[in-house]
């Protein structure tokens, strides 16, 4: 998720709404680097893989959380049947 501050989301607000909804980027407001609010689409989209990555590459997560969560993820993926019509 991209942050920005409260002064420049309030200058650039059209664009941002115009972020978030067509390209479905999430947003977090901070003033003095404290978050006060986030940004997101309403039509529940969530996120594709690369802004997922992005994120957890920007996350502070600690090294047992980081591996339990690989972990998950690759018992996830043995889990899903074969595509029918890849």
């Amino acid at each position: 998720m991209k942050t920005l501050t409260v002064a420049e989301a309030a200058k650039k607000l059209t664009g941002c709404v115009k972020r978030v909804y067509y390209r479905h980027e999430s947003f977090e407001l901070v003033a003095n680097g404290v978050p006060h609010a986030r940004r997101a689409p309403v039509n529940g989209s969530g996120c594709d893989t690369h802004e997922l990555g992005d994120d957890l590459a920007e996350s502070r997560l600690f090294t047992r959380d980081r591996r339990a969560l690989g972990s998950a993820i690759r018992k996830g993926r043995k889990q899903l049947k074969p595509l029918k019509n890849p």
